[in-house]
């Protein structure tokens, strides 16, 4: 009987993973930013966020000033308060990764950012031992964000002696969809080459099954009349948001055969195809099958 083993990677694996990651940053550069790193659009997204962070900061500060009892606060222009009592934009980002204005380091972020959506998205990493024992892997981000600043200290991008008080960035990317699918390729094959396999959770199929199972419970609940048809409109509503985004026409919210068939029909994850393009065969999970959400391994 095949035994199924639930654990976060280890350290010594996870560094493994990102070292091979990080040598391909020279590659990954190149394919996002022909002319250029500065010239590329991911660059300008991160130095907005840095700008839009710093801003923040400043007007958390200033509203600190009109709250302050003291007189001579109060007293000071704004230019006076801040260059007083803030951070500048250089200090604030001084033990943010990636600092400002390291390409290199910029580039190996948003790479690491597509790991952590292959986990984090209702998907687990799992490695077959021998014939009887499969191990189910989790990339937990505070790991990936601990190895990460690791490798950086070790080639001399942050102070090795510094690396417990830095933090990574809180950035969203807005990519090109064929570009992320191109780094996608390069992540699976080095998890391919590391022999993982993926094993893939649709994160809206998971929450649609999880909306069965609370309205299975509100059945059975001692709620009011009002308030468990309130809350079962909500779920089904919930639903439909979710079927909309690839059907126009109505579909029984409780059909989840119909539902699983609506996903495999018409969504298009560029995740998936990576991993396809890179193993010649779909992940585990895909395609969808009612059983992967009701009968098999779920997150929640």
């Amino acid at each position: 009987m095949i035994a199924h083993v639930f654990k976060n990677l280890s350290d010594q694996r996870m560094k493994t993973i990102l070292q091979k990651m990080y040598s391909e940053v020279p590659r990954v550069m190149k394919m996002l930013a022909p002319e250029g790193w500065k010239k590329s659009k991911y660059h300008k997204q991160i130095q907005e966020q840095q700008q839009h962070a710093h801003s923040e900061y400043l007007t958390d500060i200033l509203a600190g000033k009109l709250q302050s009892s003291c007189v001579n606060k109060q007293l000071m222009d704004e230019v006076t308060f801040i260059n007083k009592y803030a951070l500048n934009h250089e200090e604030y980002h001084s033990f943010q990764y990636p600092g400002l204005d390291q390409d290199e380091q910029e580039v190996f972020f948003i790479f690491l950012l597509l790991l952590c959506d292959i986990s984090e998205e209702g998907d687990l990493l799992y490695q077959q031992t021998n014939q009887s024992d499969i191990i189910h892997y989790y990339l937990a981000y505070v790991d990936v964000e601990k190895i990460a600043l690791e490798i950086a200290g070790e080639q001399e991008h942050i102070p090795k002696d510094d690396i417990e008080y830095f933090l990574f960035s809180d950035f969203t990317i807005d990519w090109d969809e064929m570009e992320r699918f191109n780094c996608l390729q390069l992540i699976f094959k080095i998890l391919q080459a590391e022999e993982y396999i993926w094993h893939h959770i649709d994160d809206e199929l998971q929450h649609i099954a999880i909306c069965y199972h609370e309205d299975h419970y509100l059945a059975y609940s001692a709620l009011p009349f009002y308030e468990k048809s309130l809350r079962q409109h909500e779920i089904i509503k919930t639903i439909q948001q979710y079927l909309s985004k690839y059907q126009d026409s109505w579909l029984d919210p409780y059909d989840f055969d119909a539902i699983i068939a609506l996903f495999n029909r018409h969504k298009i994850n560029y995740a998936v195809l990576a991993y396809v393009h890179c193993y010649q065969a779909f992940p585990v999970g895909y395609p969808y099958q009612v059983y992967h959400y009701f009968d098999g391994y779920s997150k929640e």
